[in-house]
């Protein structure tokens, strides 16, 4: 009977520690485990011979493998916006990933008094992995979103340290983060 072995699909072999069970990775945080068969790395059997066949070698060629989307980088990112801390989810292989901005947005139920502020559209801006970069798009808002001072018209690349304003009255931060969450 085989094992089933869970692993993370972001770490490099090594880097991640298996389990035995669902769940999710120790080292890349909100990274759920995926099912993993060692049976499919292992090289295929050798065939055996028959005793009075004469036997030429062939080279064993595996199909390839289909390419893995892109993944975001190691480290983990937040934006800092009115005093809390959002951590910007990983991309995954269905979608997702990335950070809604917004009044009424579920992911910035945290943040203090966001929903007083008028200029601050109900769905302002959404953050995203493309490629396996962070980019930060603004959702049509009345206002704008801008990156260190610029008002932005498409996706716009962003990373650490850069400094985001949603509207005219909502600054932010992107930080990086370590896999507890807390700031580098």
């Amino acid at each position: 009977m085989a094992t089933v072995i869970y692993r993370c699909p972001m770490g490099a072999p090594g880097e991640c520690p298996t389990s035995a069970t669902r769940g999710y990775c120790q080292v890349h945080m909100f990274q759920q485990l995926e099912r993993y068969d060692p049976a499919e790395d292992a090289p295929p059997p050798a065939p055996t011979p028959a005793a009075d066949a004469v036997v030429t070698p062939e080279p064993v060629t595996r199909p390839a493998r289909p390419a893995r989307p892109s993944r975001p980088p190691a480290a983990r990112l937040a934006l800092v916006i009115a005093g809390a801390m959002l951590p910007v989810r990983a991309e995954h292989r269905r979608g997702g990933g990335g950070l809604a901005v917004g009044r009424d947005e579920p992911d910035c139920a945290a943040v203090p008094g966001l929903a007083g502020l008028d200029q601050l559209s109900r769905h302002h801006a959404r953050l995203r992995w493309i490629d396996g970069a962070l980019h930060v798009e603004d959702l049509d808002s009345t206002n704008g979103t801008f990156v260190d001072g610029r008002r932005i018209t498409g996706p716009t690349r962003i990373g650490p340290g850069q400094r985001l304003r949603f509207a005219m009255d909502l600054d932010a931060q992107l930080i990086e983060i370590d896999e507890f969450g807390a700031p580098r």
